[in-house]
């Protein structure tokens, strides 16, 4: 299975409007990928169901779409209310009559997910999984790709739809250099590569006949396209299994995203254990390097206490010491 076009289709009163939402949105520079379209997509058939002859929303129709459903985190329900102020607000701009969802009736939720940290030696033990991968007819380069793909996740700390679309034309094998074009946020910037995985790319890409100025991708799927995030998370299952990984409690494998968590952490403890370097200093550079536009995005990574939490409470004893003053009295 590899990365298709979606057509959703949108029928009903609220149709062309939501077809024209995701075209505004566009313009303003925002990507409404196939998620944000699905999510558009059911506000607009919840409308369609509702019945509603005239284009119009009122408080009560908004209220009714923004309750929690069976089943749903809290973060869901948030993230389809935004979606509702958003729609709302443009209706509005269009000269239609829209109730906009309050910003402080918005459910409140508490970020509490601890991702898996793989261990260095489990790396490792994923790496050489990786490398037995046999190549079939449907896949006839899996063993090639696999290996540098996943070895890239985790050297780099990339997400997986940076490194399945990352583009020949944006890796310099001769400086060492990635080019993320348009990531998250629809921000840009540029990574560079350990010695170790660019001569391991070095060579990859030789095998591959890849040239300097192609415009494919660094990782292609076998249709010459980039893999769906689902198929690279069936094959990385089945390389854990093999590399020894436990499944979780939920009885599931760690995800592919939880590569680019250990990243940051094993960056972190190699900052502050080697280079002597403090937590205040060592966090900005993570951020930056990894593509986080906030620092909260990078500390909600970090979960300091599974990090060697006492060598760190320990190296930032100095800081505390020179910077708190003692309070001497006399009895």
């Amino acid at each position: 299975m590899y990365e298709r076009k979606h057509n959703l289709t949108f029928e009903g009163v609220f149709s062309n409007l939501c077809l024209e939402f995701i075209k505004y949105k566009r313009g303003l520079g925002h990507k409404y990928s196939i998620g944000s379209q699905y999510i558009v997509h059911d506000i607009c058939s919840c409308l369609n169901r509702m019945n509603i002859n005239d284009i119009i929303l009122t408080r009560d129709t908004i209220e009714t779409l923004a309750k929690r459903r069976s089943g749903e985190s809290l973060e869901t329900q948030a993230i389809r209310i935004r979606f509702l102020q958003q729609f709302a607000v443009f209706l509005t701009i269009k000269g239609y009559d829209a109730y906009v969802y309050p910003k402080h009736n918005m459910p409140r939720y508490k970020y509490d997910f601890r991702p898996y940290i793989f261990s260095h030696d489990q790396i490792i033990a994923i790496f050489k999984a990786s490398d037995k991968i046999i190549p079939c007819k449907h896949s006839p380069k899996a063993h090639l790709v696999y290996p540098a793909l996943i070895r890239t996740l985790y050297a780099c700390g990339l997400r997986s739809m940076e490194a399945r679309k990352l583009k020949i034309c944006n890796v310099n094998l001769d400086d060492g250099i990635l080019y993320i074009e348009k990531s998250k946020n629809n921000t840009s910037r540029y990574v560079p590569m350990s010695k170790s995985l660019r001569d391991y790319c070095r060579e990859y890409a030789f095998t591959m006949k890849f040239s300097k100025n192609d415009s494919g991708y660094f990782f292609p799927a076998p249709d010459k396209g980039y893999y769906h995030p689902f198929t690279l998370a069936g094959r990385c299952h089945k390389i854990f299994k093999e590399a020894g990984i436990p499944r979780l409690s939920n009885g599931r494998f760690p995800r592919v995203h939880d590569i680019r968590h250990s990243h940051i952490g094993h960056a972190l403890t190699k900052l502050i254990k080697k280079e002597k370097m403090d937590v205040y200093t060592a966090v900005p550079l993570i951020a930056a390097y990894v593509g986080h536009t906030y620092l909260r995005d990078t500390e909600r990574y970090l979960h300091l206490p599974e990090f060697n939490f006492p060598d760190i409470i320990k190296i930032g004893q100095t800081v505390i010491a020179n910077a708190v003053r003692e309070v001497k009295y006399e009895e």
